[in-house]
């Protein structure tokens, strides 16, 4: 902890020491907040599978019907 002899010196350090918690109180909350968020979004694997292999039978049906009609 910081000490100041005048008055307005004392006033500089009281005011940083708050600046410092209200700081940290937000970034603690913030991070905590992105972490809740991360959770939430996490991909669901069996739905990424399933549309892969639907992307994949349509585009291989797409190019068999192209190819044979040329």
């Amino acid at each position: 902890m910081a000490e100041a002899s005048c008055d307005s010196l004392q006033q500089l350090v009281v005011w940083y020491e708050e600046e410092l918690m209200r700081i940290r109180s937000e970034t603690q909350r913030e991070t905590l907040e992105d972490v809740r968020t991360e959770i939430k979004r996490s991909p669901n694997r069996m739905r990424v599978f399933v549309i892969g292999v639907l992307a994949g039978l349509l585009a291989g049906v797409l190019l068999t019907i192209k190819l044979y009609k040329q």
